[in-house]
C-alpha cells in the first residue's frame, strides 16, 4: 500500500522559541506558546501548547506564505525515523483525520527523540 504524502518540509536546525516570534503570533490562543522552534533558511516549523504550524515561504522573494496548521486533537498517529549511520536526516511524519501524512525531515544533527517524546504528551 502506497503512503499518500500531502506535504513535505525540510529543517535544517532548532532555533529558540522567541525567534521570528511575530510570525506566529497572530496564530495562537491568549493561552497558547510555542515549545519548540526549527528552521531552514526561510520555511519554519514550530510546535505549541496546543498545534503544529509550518510556514512554507515561497517564491524569489518571499512574499507568498502558505501556513499549515495541525491541531494535535487531529493528529491520529506519528511516527520517528531516526537517521541511519550514512542518512543526512531523520524523518517525522503524522497523519492528520481527514487529510492524510505530513512529512518533516529533520537534519541528522537536530535531536529527533526530543520531538517524538513532545508528541507523545499531546497524542492520546
Amino acid at each position: 500500500m502506497a503512503l499518500d504524502i500531502i506535504a513535505k518540509f525540510s529543517v535544517t536546525q532548532k532555533v529558540d522559541v522567541t525567534d521570528n516570534y511575530e510570525v506566529f503570533e497572530q496564530f495562537l490562543a491568549s493561552d497558547e506558546e510555542i515549545i519548540l522552534s526549527y528552521k531552514h533558511t526561510r520555511d519554519r516549523v514550530v510546535f505549541t501548547t496546543k498545534k503544529m504550524i509550518c510556514v512554507d515561504v515561497q517564491g524569489l522573494l518571499g512574499v507568498k506564505k502558505e501556513y499549515r496548521f495541525f491541531p494535535y486533537s487531529k493528529i491520529s498517529s506519528f511516527s520517528v525515523e531516526t537517521a541511519g549511520g550514512f542518512d543526512m536526516d531523520a524523518d517525522f511524519k503524522i497523519w492528520v483525520s481527514g487529510v492524510g501524512c505530513f512529512e518533516i525531515k529533520f537534519l541528522k544533527k537536530i535531536d529527533i527523540k526530543e520531538i517524538g517524546s513532545f508528541m507523545s504528551s499531546k497524542i492520546n
